[in-house]
């Protein structure tokens, strides 16, 4: 169970739009080009290629394959439950989030639907870590996820131990970073992964 100055970084959470306005069978492969699919909805590999250029060149805090497919297979699940943490989350967060990182680079382009994404996915996994009580909604969706993930042999297959344990590690590195005043803290959480290779132990690396 995480265990984190939740007060600290809940504040971080309601805040960050605010400070950067101001400045199948898991593991069996799908469709071709599909990286995965969870409960019916399909990550291209033209997804995450796409995602991926975004972490490394438009926001500049590069992720790999598996950390981008990670965030793209909980994005969507943990929008469908932020209810559930009294989060009050609309997609047009991410997008003013996006919009004022970009704003705080001195760029007046607007972002991407790949860069809020983004921003949407690490947000995300940022408030289901820190404002409530303790984790047992996110780790849930994990599994949920875990059991209606279908994977491509190169993705890796998704497992929700594994999800939790690398999410116990970055969010320690995201909370110092929110108390540090980084604005865009919850970007730290582009490290977690949750894939891994078929039949290992919590092995997520790429």
């Amino acid at each position: 169970m995480l265990r984190l100055n939740r007060r600290a970084a809940a504040g971080a959470v309601a805040g960050s739009a605010l400070l950067l306005a101001g400045c199948a069978v898991p593991g069996q492969p799908g469709q071709a080009g599909t990286a995965a699919e969870v409960d019916g909805t399909v990550i291209t590999n033209q997804q995450v290629s796409d995602l991926y250029d975004v972490w490394l060149e438009d926001i500049g805090s590069p992720a790999n394959r598996r950390q981008v497919i990670t965030l793209e297979m909980m994005r969507e699940p943990l929008a469908a439950r932020a209810d559930e943490i009294e989060f009050e989350h609309v997609r047009a967060q991410a997008r003013a989030q996006a919009e004022g990182f970009l704003s705080l680079q001195g760029s007046t382009a607007e972002p991407t639907e790949e860069m809020v994404d983004a921003f949407e996915g690490a947000l995300l996994l940022a408030a289901f870590t820190v404002l409530p009580e303790d984790t047992s909604v996110i780790e849930s969706v994990a599994h949920e996820v875990e059991a209606s993930a279908v994977t491509s042999g190169r993705t890796g297959e998704f497992s929700a131990d594994a999800f939790m344990q690398s999410l116990t590690v970055t969010a320690e590195k995201a909370v110092a970073a929110a108390q540090q005043g980084v604005a865009a803290w919850f970007l730290e959480y582009n490290d977690v992964v949750g894939l891994v290779e078929p039949d290992s132990p919590w092995i997520a690396s790429e």
